[in-house]
């Protein structure tokens, strides 16, 4: 039983933090229609952040972390994206490539190659059963949860979303009724980017740093946007859960490398079979049957 309690704890860490980056991903795939390339690198950039920024309060120092990944985000959409909007997909692929390398190349350039590492706020450990887990994972996990139920209310809930909602769904006709598809797009960009830094930051405790932390996370965000329904902001957070769901149960029974090789390809094999996506949504669904 224990060993059941452990495996769910370890899900529900794992599944918090790739689905905080899938959503962001999300957001930009669904507004912006580009796939950023760089969004692991940015999950770096937050956790060089923290760590440079050790000497503070965890709690100074990661709102500061977010306002670093708003103005990042900001100045990448304004200075890089906005030019390649209209020259295709390759182009802004291309594009966000290029600026994943910039940023890996300049971490290491500054804090040189070797692993770092910083202490997590909350050293303590939790008992639940005979099992005793990190307590900082825990209040994370829960903490990453209750801000995707915001911004999925902010989404789904407030006039903010219905805007958003709205030039995600046409951004011309969005245009027509007075939003500004240039101020959408570096708003929602920036966002994305600041969530991508503090998905970083907030793992940083956890794991040794490096300039390619985020690759490890790229991938999975990736399927877990690419199995939800085009255009749905819900819809990555649940397929984050689902990928970590599947990989959690394989690798209970095979070793790291086999259960990352079947997960993708299974993945894979759905994206072939079903490219639109899982309708997450009930009456969606049965719409779509009938």
């Amino acid at each position: 039983m224990s060993s059941w309690i452990q495996i769910l704890l370890d899900f529900i860490w794992a599944s918090s933090g790739l689905a905080l980056v899938a959503f962001s991903l999300g957001l930009i795939l669904g507004e912006l229609r580009i796939v950023n390339i760089a969004q692991g690198d940015l999950m770096m950039v937050g956790a060089y952040s923290m760590y440079a920024m050790r000497g503070l309060p965890f709690l100074i120092a990661l709102p500061l972390t977010f306002v670093v990944g708003l103005g990042l985000g900001f100045a990448l959409e304004r200075g890089v994206l906005r030019w390649v909007y209209d020259k295709g997909f390759m182009a802004t692929l291309l594009a966000t490539w290029g600026v994943g390398i910039v940023l890996e190349q300049g971490a290491a350039t500054v804090f040189t190659v070797s692993q770092k590492g910083i202490d997590p706020p909350i050293k303590g450990l939790i008992e639940i059963g005979d099992v005793v887990y990190p307590a900082y994972r825990a209040v994370v996990a829960a903490g990453i949860i209750v801000l995707l139920a915001v911004l999925l209310l902010l989404v789904y809930r407030t006039s903010f979303g219905l805007r958003l909602r709205a030039s995600i769904d046409n951004v011309e006709m969005a245009a027509v009724l007075g939003i500004s598809p240039q101020r959408t797009f570096a708003m929602v960009f920036a966002l994305a980017t600041a969530l991508a830094v503090l998905a970083g930051a907030l793992i940083a405790p956890t794991i040794a740093i490096n300039p390619t932390l985020g690759l490890s996370f790229l991938a999975p965000a990736f399927f877990a946007v690419l199995i939800s329904k085009p255009g749905s902001l819900a819809g990555p957070v649940l397929g984050a859960v689902a990928v970590e769901f599947t990989f959690t149960l394989l690798q209970t029974y095979l070793n790291i490398t086999v259960a990352e090789s079947i997960l993708f390809g299974l993945l894979a094999l759905f994206v072939v079979v079903k490219p639109q996506g899982i309708s997450w949504s009930r009456t969606t669904a049965r719409e779509e049957a009938s």
